[in-house]
């Protein structure tokens, strides 16, 4: 079997991991279920992943790959000019947004790691420490540069939260979104709209903190 060929199979495998477990629940899904919706042989989890336990584990770290690319260049926040910061934020908003959105796998990502969290499972102590507080700390390090407020301030911190839960919303209450919107289906067009009402709301929400910073 060729190099390429191990990596889809590798990569198939991963992707109806995320679908299944996300959809179903891990326990609810069988490795036969993964290996048939992957088109592979069920003992190709076993050579890659070593079992069902180390495909969880790869399927998230696939996802924290995935969405990472959201917050990328910020290695020189330090340098940034308080404007540039809250640039960079609405880019990272911006960019969330059309990850859970648009990508084709942005429901399935979502499903998979919403199930995970919510039963507080080894998926999250995996992914936590490498990429949700890393990127939850640089992320409240821009929003720190943008007001002239302290990053670790527990405020600074939940506000961050509730910025980044709202891009969520859109993707867990999609469908009653679009359904109140009168909208056929969430394309282009309407993904840009939830993203001028983020930036809206993250500028209001940054002059406010502004303002706090200098009382």
């Amino acid at each position: 079997m060729s190099n390429q060929s191990r990596g889809s199979t590798r990569l198939a495998l991963i992707d109806a991991g995320v679908r299944l477990f996300g959809e179903f629940g891990y326990d609810a899904t069988s490795t036969r279920q993964v290996a048939q919706a992957a088109d592979a042989n069920i003992s190709a989890i076993s050579y890659y992943f070593g079992g069902k336990k180390g495909l969880r584990l790869a399927c998230a770290e696939h996802i924290a790959e995935h969405l990472a690319m959201a917050v990328s260049g910020l290695e020189k926040i330090d340098d940034m000019s308080p404007e540039d910061a809250a640039s960079k934020l609405e880019q990272v908003l911006s960019e969330f947004v059309h990850i859970l959105l648009e990508q084709p796998q942005g429901k399935e990502m979502a499903q998979f790691m919403l199930k995970e969290v919510a039963q507080v499972s080894e998926v999250l102590d995996l992914v936590f420490p490498k990429f949700i507080a890393p990127v939850h700390e640089s992320v409240c390090l821009l929003w720190a540069k943008a007001t002239g407020q302290n990053a670790s301030n527990s405020d600074v911190m939940l506000t961050v939260f509730s910025l980044v839960g709202q891009v969520i919303y859109f993707r867990v209450g999609q469908e009653i979104v679009r359904r109140r919107m009168g909208w056929d289906s969430v394309e282009q067009t309407e993904v840009f709209a939830i993203q001028n009402v983020i930036r809206t709301n993250l500028r209001a929400t940054l002059d406010v903190a502004r303002k706090g910073s200098i009382q």
